[in-house]
Protein backbone atom coordinates (compact mmCIF):
# COMPACT_ATOMS: atom_id res chain seq x y z
CA UNK A 1 0.00 0.00 0.00
CA UNK A 2 1.29 3.59 -1.09
CA UNK A 3 1.48 6.03 1.98
CA UNK A 4 -1.30 8.32 2.23
CA UNK A 5 -3.56 5.83 -0.59
CA UNK A 6 -6.12 3.52 1.45
CA UNK A 7 -6.29 0.23 0.60
CA UNK A 8 -8.85 -0.84 -1.17
CA UNK A 9 -10.54 -4.64 -2.29
CA UNK A 10 -11.95 -6.67 -5.16
CA UNK A 11 -14.61 -8.39 -5.65
CA UNK A 12 -14.18 -11.72 -8.36
CA UNK A 13 -16.99 -13.32 -10.05
CA UNK A 14 -16.38 -16.55 -11.61
CA UNK A 15 -18.61 -19.08 -13.50
CA UNK A 16 -17.95 -22.97 -13.61
CA UNK A 17 -20.01 -26.25 -13.93
CA UNK A 18 -20.49 -29.46 -11.76
CA UNK A 19 -16.83 -30.71 -12.61
CA UNK A 20 -15.54 -27.48 -11.69
CA UNK A 21 -14.66 -26.35 -15.21
CA UNK A 22 -14.60 -22.93 -16.68
CA UNK A 23 -18.24 -22.54 -17.89
CA UNK A 24 -18.08 -19.37 -20.32
CA UNK A 25 -21.35 -19.21 -22.02
CA UNK A 26 -24.23 -21.22 -23.36
CA UNK A 27 -25.87 -21.65 -26.29
CA UNK A 28 -22.51 -18.44 -27.62
CA UNK A 29 -24.41 -16.16 -25.11
CA UNK A 30 -21.76 -15.00 -22.45
CA UNK A 31 -22.95 -14.72 -18.56
CA UNK A 32 -23.52 -11.30 -16.92
CA UNK A 33 -21.73 -10.48 -13.57
CA UNK A 34 -22.99 -7.37 -11.79
CA UNK A 35 -22.65 -6.12 -8.07
CA UNK A 36 -24.98 -4.19 -6.74
CA UNK A 37 -24.75 -2.36 -3.04
CA UNK A 38 -27.82 -0.44 -1.43
CA UNK A 39 -30.09 -1.92 -4.52
CA UNK A 40 -27.92 0.12 -6.66
CA UNK A 41 -26.34 -1.22 -10.01
CA UNK A 42 -22.60 -0.13 -9.14
CA UNK A 43 -20.88 -2.43 -12.51
CA UNK A 44 -21.54 -5.26 -14.70
CA UNK A 45 -19.33 -7.17 -16.77
CA UNK A 46 -19.44 -10.02 -20.06
CA UNK A 47 -17.65 -12.75 -18.58
CA UNK A 48 -14.76 -13.26 -19.73
CA UNK A 49 -14.21 -15.49 -22.58
CA UNK A 50 -11.17 -17.65 -21.64
CA UNK A 51 -11.31 -17.84 -17.66
CA UNK A 52 -14.91 -17.30 -17.22
CA UNK A 53 -14.68 -14.26 -14.51
CA UNK A 54 -15.13 -10.89 -14.21
CA UNK A 55 -13.71 -8.87 -11.68
CA UNK A 56 -15.01 -5.52 -9.69
CA UNK A 57 -11.51 -3.59 -8.37
CA UNK A 58 -10.98 -1.36 -5.96
CA UNK A 59 -14.02 -1.65 -3.99
CA UNK A 60 -14.44 -0.20 -0.29
CA UNK A 61 -15.32 -2.01 2.26
CA UNK A 62 -19.30 -2.60 2.97
CA UNK A 63 -22.37 -4.67 2.06
CA UNK A 64 -22.66 -5.74 -1.74
CA UNK A 65 -25.00 -8.03 -3.90
CA UNK A 66 -22.82 -10.37 -6.32
CA UNK A 67 -25.14 -11.38 -9.33
CA UNK A 68 -25.34 -13.21 -12.62
CA UNK A 69 -27.67 -13.00 -15.39
CA UNK A 70 -27.87 -15.30 -18.68
CA UNK A 71 -31.21 -16.06 -19.89
CA UNK A 72 -30.98 -19.87 -20.53
CA UNK A 73 -30.45 -21.30 -17.23
CA UNK A 74 -32.33 -21.28 -13.89
CA UNK A 75 -33.09 -19.10 -12.47
CA UNK A 76 -32.41 -16.57 -15.17
CA UNK A 77 -30.97 -14.25 -12.58
CA UNK A 78 -28.89 -15.45 -9.06
CA UNK A 79 -27.55 -13.42 -6.58
CA UNK A 80 -25.64 -13.47 -2.86
CA UNK A 81 -24.76 -11.07 -0.74
CA UNK A 82 -21.48 -10.35 -0.20
CA UNK A 83 -19.81 -8.07 2.82
CA UNK A 84 -16.03 -6.95 2.57
CA UNK A 85 -14.72 -6.41 6.09
CA UNK A 86 -11.45 -5.19 5.43
CA UNK A 87 -9.07 -3.39 3.68
CA UNK A 88 -7.11 -5.56 1.33
CA UNK A 89 -10.06 -8.20 1.36
CA UNK A 90 -10.17 -10.49 -2.20
CA UNK A 91 -13.81 -12.19 -2.33
CA UNK A 92 -14.08 -14.81 -4.69
CA UNK A 93 -17.81 -15.83 -5.68
CA UNK A 94 -18.55 -18.93 -7.40
CA UNK A 95 -21.56 -19.35 -9.04
CA UNK A 96 -21.77 -22.96 -9.89
CA UNK A 97 -24.23 -24.92 -12.44
CA UNK A 98 -25.27 -28.15 -13.32
CA UNK A 99 -24.04 -27.39 -17.24
CA UNK A 100 -26.74 -30.15 -18.87
CA UNK A 101 -29.54 -29.32 -17.01
CA UNK A 102 -28.89 -25.53 -16.94
CA UNK A 103 -29.62 -24.72 -13.72
CA UNK A 104 -27.30 -23.04 -10.50
CA UNK A 105 -26.63 -25.55 -8.21
CA UNK A 106 -24.51 -23.02 -5.44
CA UNK A 107 -22.64 -20.24 -4.92
CA UNK A 108 -19.82 -20.30 -3.14
CA UNK A 109 -18.03 -17.46 -1.62
CA UNK A 110 -14.57 -17.48 -0.10
CA UNK A 111 -12.40 -14.35 1.12
CA UNK A 112 -8.22 -13.84 1.05
CA UNK A 113 -5.84 -11.37 1.79
CA UNK A 114 -4.45 -9.23 -0.93
CA UNK A 115 -0.44 -10.14 -1.16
Amino acid sequence: MREGIPAMSDIFVMIRNQANNALTSIDGIPFVAFLEREGQLVAEEAIELIYADAGFDDLPIGEYTVGVRHERVEPPKATCPVAIRGADEVVLVTFVYLEPERVLLNAQISVEKRL
